[in-house]
């Protein structure tokens, strides 16, 4: 394994080398697309766990989307040859509802709260106004929608 992760070092640019080397901390890599983002995190993450013994436990990893999150796990276990146990790898809205999960009391919320998509608000407020006798074509949901999320702004 330590054979395998020196030969995939060699492969890395020196920006890319330098990144995935650097010595433990917050790390924020940027760059434009198709430029090796995903492989130099995937690298970082394997050097941590298998040069510097850092515990999977203590790596976060964030995408923005379900696939991008989805890869990067597929790739980590690739190159370590294992899923790493306890690591943090997901999207922002999937670790912060992960973090609310864990601690929804200091987050004063109730143990089984939900959190609506759009999809889920629309039929809510459709609900509401059919409960409310209201008419559904002078208060359409779609634009009670767009007056609630635009008093959060």
């Amino acid at each position: 394994m330590q054979n395998d992760l020196d030969h995939r070092l060699t492969t890395l640019n020196p920006a890319q080398h330098h990144a995935v080397t650097t010595p433990p901390g917050h790390q924020l890599v940027l760059a434009g697309a198709g430029s090796g983002k995903t492989r130099v995190l995937v690298h970082r993450i394997a050097f941590l766990i298998q040069r510097l013994d850092v515990s999977p436990h203590g790596i976060l990893s964030v995408t923005f989307t379900n696939k991008a999150a989805a890869e990067m796990r597929h790739r980590i276990e690739d190159v370590l040859g294992h899923a790493p146990a306890g690591m943090w790898v997901g999207t922002f809205h999937g670790l912060a509802h992960r973090l609310l999960r864990a601690h929804w009391q200091e987050a004063k919320l109730a143990e089984n709260f939900q959190i609506l998509d759009s999809d889920d608000q629309q039929r809510l407020i459709k609900r509401v106004i059919r409960e409310l006798g209201l008419d559904e074509q002078r208060w359409p949901a779609k634009q009670a929608q767009w007056f609630i999320n635009g008093q959060k702004d």
